[in-house]
């Protein structure tokens, strides 16, 4: 006998609701959910399911498989809760490159269980006249020609706040007109996002933190530049004042929505067809020469006689390797 309904809430973030209530709307009949209710306010969607508890435990694993890295908690867990328990959980050390960063994280982190052991609250970073000190002269250092534009300086910061304070991930903003650039910097590259005038910068700073504590997949819109490059032309065009604001590793895709934004899109994988048919050609020509050598009895130099005594319609040689031919 199936138990009384219940309903529970699962918080998505950085997927499309139209996705979202696609995959939900699938699993209805599969495990008897007897309702499904979204909402969306920007990046973020709520979706609320009601079934027995059973039902919704399969239903949440299955909507969790779906969308590893985009659904982030249940119930009444924000995302700034969820960010503070990734950085626990993973043991990640967090520094602020920048004060604006240190706005907008420490308010909604202080406080979580156990925050305050991976998170220094600028103590150690930007908020160090010392260390401050030493991550804007090493920044600059970076940028020896003085040409580069504020999405390679912002990250640039946030790599030598790595470096000066050992830290695993360092988080940046930069206010800009009408937008704001939000970026955290791990070992092996440095994520950032565009955040226009109506949007949070303070939601897509700890979605980014959350996914690079996790290892999970970041979201489409955001950008990724791995160490030792700097971003592309076309992000510095989008950073820049006279320009419209624009959008912004071990996971399988979440679905096939996940890969449609207005990024420029990934390069494609190396087609294989080449390949084969390099190979077949090769196994091809391998076997006419073998033929070849069958039919002059290893002497190539009478093939050219032996195809054109052939072309004027003499006879086969005796030799049975020639009906091969």
């Amino acid at each position: 006998m199936d138990g009384a309904n219940e309903s529970w809430v699962l918080r998505f973030f950085g997927v499309q609701e139209a996705e979202v209530c696609r995959a939900a709307s699938g699993l209805a009949g599969r495990y008897g959910l007897t309702q499904v209710e979204s909402r969306s306010q920007g990046p973020e969607t709520l979706l609320a399911l009601t079934a027995p508890a059973p039902a919704l435990h399969k239903a949440e694993g299955r909507l969790r498989r779906t969308f590893r890295a985009g659904l982030y908690g249940t119930g009444e867990q924000t995302l700034a809760d969820c960010a503070a328990r990734a950085l626990v959980k993973r043991d990640r050390l967090l520094a602020c490159g920048d004060k604006l960063a240190l706005e907008l994280l420490a308010p909604r982190l202080e406080g979580r269980d156990g925050v305050d052991r991976v998170f220094d609250f600028g103590a150690g970073s930007c908020e160090d006249p010392d260390a401050a000190a030493r991550i804007e002269a090493l920044a600059l250092r970076r940028d020896k020609k003085g040409t580069a534009g504020p999405v390679a300086r912002e990250l640039d910061r946030l790599r030598a706040t790595l470096k000066v304070t050992k830290a695993d991930l360092a988080a940046g903003a930069l206010s800009m007109e009408e937008r704001t650039l939000v970026a955290v910097a791990g070992r092996k590259g440095s994520w950032f996002y565009l955040a226009g005038a109506g949007e949070n910068p303070a939601l897509w700073l700890l979605d980014i933190l959350r996914r690079a504590a996790e290892g999970r997949r970041q979201s489409p819109e955001v950008c990724f530049v791995p160490r030792g490059k700097r971003p592309g032309p076309l992000w510095e065009a989008q950073a820049a004042p006279a320009e419209s604001a624009a959008p912004g590793e071990d996971e399988t895709p979440e679905s096939s929505a996940s890969t449609e934004t207005s990024l420029p899109a990934p390069q494609a994988h190396r087609r294989r067809w080449p390949v084969r048919l390099a190979f077949v050609l090769g196994v091809v020509a391998l076997a006419g020469l073998a033929a070849a050598l069958r039919v002059t009895d290893g002497d190539l130099t009478a093939l050219p006689s032996l195809v054109q005594s052939m072309m004027e319609g003499s006879q086969l040689p005796a030799h049975s390797g020639a009906a091969l031919i």
